[in-house]
């Protein structure tokens, strides 16, 4: 049933809403009181002009990183608000110029080739973000380089090398985000976000810092799969169902719910590609999968219970390899029973090879 009130009737559903959609606030005293601008970052205000302001970003993750170096552009005055550093590779982002346009024109195996070495390069985050491995203290040390190299300010410096190891947090890639901290206009603060007053915001070690403008760049729920109520066998809940432990079977499906899919579910996700990448190997699974049962002449499919729970103990012994996936880290990576639900623990390679091999005895086909 759609927003509007209209009804349809369908053979099978994939849910493909995402998960890092609805934008997550700061719990904290005072927020609704501030008597200037605020917003999300993904919910931008551009009726507010930032030029001369006294602009605040809460947080210095992934939003930030991006939003950071163009507001110091305009600001007044900036602060940047840092509960934990991030590492942060060099983007080296490349323009590539009309001639090497006109090659890959003209010799289109090109475009495979620097995809290929691109994908190589890739491949090595695999390794850095596994715990023990050689590569995480070499990303550890370039990122260090790169700081001590970009920023100018001693104690600045500092404070922007995390305490947790490569891939704990998601891994950022800019190359203007440190410059931006050199300029004169703009000021880090590493501490989090205390309270907000009419007139600015109180960090954790209680400095107040006026402001015209607040920017909220706090992450997103994840995995909310309460925003559209889906209703399973027995009158069961995928809200409910999923809770705060929030499992799949291969990124892909859950037991209770037939011929309901998720294009990205939990752990549907590979570090070491592009999320399209794996997104697409997801449906290419889900389509073969309704293929198999159209032509076997079914119409139902849903995963036996057995062979979720055999699937998600497998990838419980793998999690405390990784970074991300080790419950020493603290990051959204981790919910709040401990878990890893976000990421693969392995390979695309692995990945691939696991949907690769999937079949009709892994289902209740009816």
């Amino acid at each position: 049933t759609s927003e509007t009130g209209p009804k349809g009737r369908f053979d099978a559903v994939i849910n493909a809403m995402g998960n890092q959609h609805t934008p997550l606030y700061p719990e904290v005293e005072g927020r609704d009181a501030f008597a200037g601008d605020s917003w999300h970052s993904t919910l931008w205000n551009h009726d507010v002009d930032l030029t001369g302001k006294r602009v605040v970003v809460v947080g210095s993750a992934a939003a930030a990183v991006q939003i950071v170096p163009e507001v110091a552009k305009l600001a007044g005055h900036l602060t940047v608000l840092q509960r934990s550093p991030n590492w942060i590779m060099p983007r080296r982002r490349k323009v590539y110029s009309d001639a090497q346009r006109r090659r890959f024109r003209r010799f289109p195996w090109l475009i495979g080739a620097t995809r290929a070495v691109q994908g190589l390069m890739m491949g090595q985050v695999a390794h850095a973000v596994t715990l023990g491995h050689k590569r995480m203290d070499q990303f550890e040390s370039m990122v260090k380089k790169y700081i001590n190299d970009t920023v100018e300010d001693p104690e600045l410096r500092a404070a922007l090398i995390p305490d947790s190891r490569y891939g704990c947090k998601r891994g950022l890639v800019s190359d203007d985000f440190y410059p931006a901290l050199n300029r004169d206009n703009v000021d880090l603060v590493p501490q989090g976000l205390a309270r907000v007053t009419p007139g600015g915001v109180v960090t954790s070690d209680g400095r107040e810092i006026a402001a015209d403008v607040i920017i909220y760049c706090t992450g997103y729920r994840i995995l909310d799969y309460d925003r559209i109520t889906v209703t399973g066998r027995e009158g069961r809940s995928l809200a409910d169902t999923m809770g705060a432990d929030q499992r799949s079977h291969k990124g892909i499906c859950v037991p209770g719910f037939p011929n309901y899919f998720f294009a990205v579910g939990p752990n549907g996700l590979v570090l070491n590609v592009s999320y399209f990448i794996t997104l697409e190997r997801n449906v290419e699974t889900i389509v073969g999968l309704l293929r198999e049962v159209r032509d076997a002449g079914a119409h139902s499919l849903e995963v036996k219970q057995q062979a979720f729970d055999d699937y998600n103990a497998w990838m419980d012994q793998r999690f405390s390899k990784f970074s991300w996936g080790n419950t020493s880290c603290s990051s959204y990576y981790i919910n709040a029973s401990g878990h890893a639900p976000f990421l693969f623990p392995g390979t695309f390679k692995e990945y691939r090879k696991l949907h690769q091999a999937i079949g009709l005895d892994e289902f209740n086909v009816a």
